[in-house]
């Protein structure tokens, strides 16, 4: 009885130092019941560890109260991540994170992650996730090659090192998003380098980027894990569903899935020399088979709301709109259950975007600036100029709606001075930015070499009409 005693002494001593470096090395990590439920409670770090000494900043992670100032989500407890520039080391297994992993770019990985031990217990069959993430108001979001705040990944003793899932923050506007990559894992793409930002690969915006800091937000995923076609991935944010895919979700044959946590970041030579990041999860559960099984009470979600909600399916190379078709949903929304959050007078601006491998901003181009009146709302136009990039006559015919944190703009679209047009669905927030607009994008074409999107700002009459110069400069 006193040598467990013991032991579980130093287990929390660990977790809690403040001496300035905590010894990991090969060595499970377990988190107390008020952080973390239903998994079996072994948790890899990784991975930043001396080479010679093996030893950890103490800052990495530790568990922390509510008693002291610290965010939690529910309860008296959350875990506490820190990454600072330099935070890289060599994991048990001989992987370098200082090492150059990409010699275009020079760079490097620097991470401090929890991740779930596949020695111990896998990812399979039908499985529901839970955690809570709050991101300060002061976490720097840019300068990073990526940003990763979560995967779905594990070992693959065949070699794939691909995660299957990862949530990222967007370098170029700051949301929060999904990476599947289960594309990957795919037979025709065995023993291949796969891109991440590949055709058959699919990222989207979650989180808007006004409503990513300062906040918690409760992820809830559900996943069929499978290396058939007959598997999916559903998420939902504070209790909306945003995302569902349908295909392979499993590494090959063999290999075994687990969930990973923390900041897990790309550094490059440009990013600043000093560049702190700290996030807190909260709530974080598991479950086999069953929604139920996670106690969604306690957050204030029921099992059975979250379950009846649908939404278009994305597969490999496809987005399946036939399903709940979303033309038919927009309009419905647009004429019967738009609110007039946003209801005002408006400057609104249209943009080009050009971006490389889906992500990468390489252009973007000033369109056309209309006078818009939303009331009730409902969006009318004032003044409709003419342009060459987006007709008039395809803009006047949009349909638009305000529902609850987000706004939706549909409709059949050109774009530079293409006449053939594509049904686009725009999505920003109805926060508004620090100056005071509504910024939202839609998807217009992709293709293996570039990604071209419209962009739109809603700037409030009134204010200086070159704000809007800030978001897409003029030709």
């Amino acid at each position: 009885m006193m040598k467990k005693i013991i032991i579980i002494f130093i287990s929390l001593f660990c977790l809690n130092a403040f001496a300035g470096e905590m010894n990991l090395w090969k060595k499970n990590v377990k988190l107390p019941k008020d952080v973390a439920q239903g998994y079996k409670n072994y948790w890899n770090f990784g991975n930043n560890y001396d080479p010679k000494t093996h030893l950890t900043p103490d800052y990495a992670f530790r568990i922390v109260n509510k008693s002291d100032g610290h965010p939690v989500r529910f309860g008296n407890q959350s875990i506490r991540f820190e990454l600072r520039r330099g935070d890289c080391g060599v994991d048990p297994g001989g992987y370098d994170d200082c090492a150059i992993h990409n010699e275009s770019i020079g760079m490097t990985s620097e991470r401090h992650e929890l991740s779930q031990d596949v020695g111990r217990s896998s990812l399979k069959g039908v499985t529901w996730n839970t955690y809570s993430i709050f991101l300060p108001d002061d976490f720097p979001r840019f300068d990073y090659e990526h940003l990763t705040l979560g995967q779905f990944h594990g070992h693959d003793p065949a070699g794939s090192q691909n995660p299957s899932f990862q949530w990222d923050i967007n370098k170029e506007n700051g949301a929060y998003f999904v990476l599947r990559r289960t594309a990957c894992h795919l037979p025709e793409n065995k023993n291949k380098s796969c891109s991440a930002w590949s055709d058959q690969n699919h990222y989207e915006d979650l989180i808007l980027p006004n409503d990513v800091l300062g906040k918690w937000h409760d992820i809830i995923l559900n996943v069929k894990w499978t290396t058939k076609q007959d598997g999916y991935l559903k998420q939902w944010i504070d209790g909306k569903l945003v995302y569902h895919y349908s295909g392979i979700t499993s590494k090959p044959k063999g290999a075994k899935n687990n969930f990973q946590f923390g900041i897990y970041r790309g550094p490059t030579p440009k990013t600043p020399k000093v560049s702190t990041q700290v996030a807190y999860y909260d709530e974080i559960r598991y479950a086999q088979k069953s929604c139920e099984k996670l106690k969604l009470e306690d957050l204030g979600y029921s099992c059975a709301d979250l379950e009846k909600q649908k939404i278009h399916i994305e597969t490999i190379g496809v987005v399946d709109t036939e399903t709940t078709d979303v033309v038919e949903k927009i309009n419905i929304i647009s004429n019967e259950s738009s609110t007039p959050v946003m209801d005002g007078s408006y400057k609104l601006l249209w943009c080009h975007l050009k971006r490389k491998h889906k992500i990468n901003l390489e252009e973007r181009r000033f369109g056309v600036i209309d006078e818009v009146l939303i009331k009730d709302g409902k969006l009318s136009f004032i003044e409709l100029n003419r342009n060459y990039m987006i007709q008039a006559e395809n803009r006047e015919k949009i349909n638009f709606a305000a529902v609850d944190d987000t706004f939706f703009i549909e409709g059949n679209l050109d774009l530079d001075s293409a006449r053939d047009t594509e049904h686009v669905i725009i999505k920003g927030s109805t926060k508004a930015d620090n100056n005071g607009s509504y910024i939202g994008e839609g998807l217009w074409s992709e293709n293996k070499q570039k990604t071209e999107l419209i962009e739109v700002i809603f700037q409030p009459i009134g204010d200086d009409i070159k704000l809007l110069e800030k978001y897409c400069p003029y030709n």
